[in-house]
Order: C-alpha cells, then sequence, then structure tokens
C-alpha cells in the first residue's frame, strides 16, 4: 500500500497518508474533479479501521445468517428451505468480499481541499460526490471517534450547515489534524459572517 509522506506536524512526526492508486484510477478521479484544488486524502491507518469495520460487521451479519440453516441441519426447524438457508449466509459471505475489495479505492477516493472562500469534500468511485461548502454558511463544527478510530488515532470532522442537505463528513483523518481543522474551520466560519 503506497503512502505519502507530509511535512511533519508540530509535534514532530510525519503525518502519512493514504498514497495514490494506480494509474488508470487516478486518470479518472482527477477527470471526475472539476477543481485544480490539492486534495487531502486521509490518514493511512483509515485503511486499516475501514478494512476492520467492513469485516467485523460482515462476520456478524453472516453469523446471525447461519443460525436457521444450523438450525435447519440439526432438525430443530423445518422451515426455511435447505437452499434459502444455504444462500442467505453465501450472499452475505460474498457481499462482505466485495466490501473488502473495494474499501482501498473508496478509502483513496475521499479527501478535502481547503480553498480561499470554501471547502471541498470528495467522496466515492463509482458515485462520485463533491460537496461545496462555503465557510460563511457553517454554523458549527463536530470533531467524534469511534472505538476503531481511538484506538488507531484517528477522527471524523462534520460540518453542519444552515442545510442539512449540505453536512458533510471528513472521516480517517488524525486527531491532531482534526482539532486543526476545526479550529480553522471555526474560525473562517466566524470571520466570514464576521464580513457579512
Amino acid at each position: 500500500m503506497p503512502e505519502t509522506e507530509n511535512a511533519p506536524a508540530t509535534g514532530g512526526e510525519a503525518r502519512r497518508h493514504l498514497g495514490e492508486g494506480g494509474p488508470a484510477f487516478e486518470r479518472r478521479l482527477a477527470a471526475l474533479d472539476a477543481w485544480d484544488s490539492p486534495w487531502v486524502r486521509p490518514d493511512a491507518k483509515y485503511l486499516t479501521v475501514l478494512l476492520i469495520n467492513e469485516a467485523v460487521s460482515g462476520v456478524i451479519t453472516t453469523a446471525v445468517l447461519c443460525v436457521p440453516l444450523v438450525l435447519r441441519l440439526l432438525g430443530i426447524w423445518s422451515w426455511p428451505w435447505l437452499w434459502l438457508a444455504i444462500a442467505l449466509p453465501a450472499l452475505s459471505l460474498a457481499w462482505t468480499i466485495l466490501e473488502l475489495v473495494l474499501s482501498p479505492r473508496r478509502a483513496r477516493a475521499r479527501g478535502y481541499s481547503e480553498r480561499e472562500d470554501d471547502l471541498l469534500v470528495r467522496r466515492g468511485v463509482m458515485w462520485h460526490r463533491i460537496t461545496v461548502v462555503p465557510y460563511g454558511r457553517m454554523q458549527y463544527v463536530e470533531v467524534s471517534s469511534g472505538p476503531w478510530d481511538r484506538l488507531f488515532g484517528l477522527a471524523k470532522v462534520e460540518l453542519h450547515t444552515a442545510s442539512a442537505s449540505t453536512d458533510v463528513k471528513i472521516e480517517g483523518i488524525s486527531q491532531h489534524d482534526a482539532a486543526r481543522l476545526r479550529e480553522d474551520l471555526a474560525q473562517r466560519g466566524e470571520d466570514r459572517l464576521a464580513a457579512l
């Protein structure tokens, strides 16, 4: 997994972000972006967190869907049909494998770009989405992290605007970068509101 190093943070350690994907992937991603802005990708540890989340949820879902099969094979349950009791866990397992295979591409397609008047947030490969959030429209900025995020030192920054449809999340950034981004965005939002 190629990774890139950024300039050292204030603590002296270098921040590692996800590297680029293959040349074809990068060409397609660049063709979807209408802006020539430098994008900041998620932290390199974000891919690990994403893979753990997908694997854990897939194992739990498949295990739950195996219960009818086990009960059917033990003769405790006569319903569902055997083919259905086999097909459901098999489909769940296939879906989990597909999610695990697509996770690196999904992680590399995420990013954000701080511009002078707004913030760009992108995500998705097949359904590519770029959200532009003007700093003056932000109401508040929230930083949160789940148990896996905390274990790997990551956080999620949520931007809330006057319109609920333009609320965006920047996932997979280091806790240090999340705190810096929260302060910068809050300050820029206050500056833009004061100018109005």
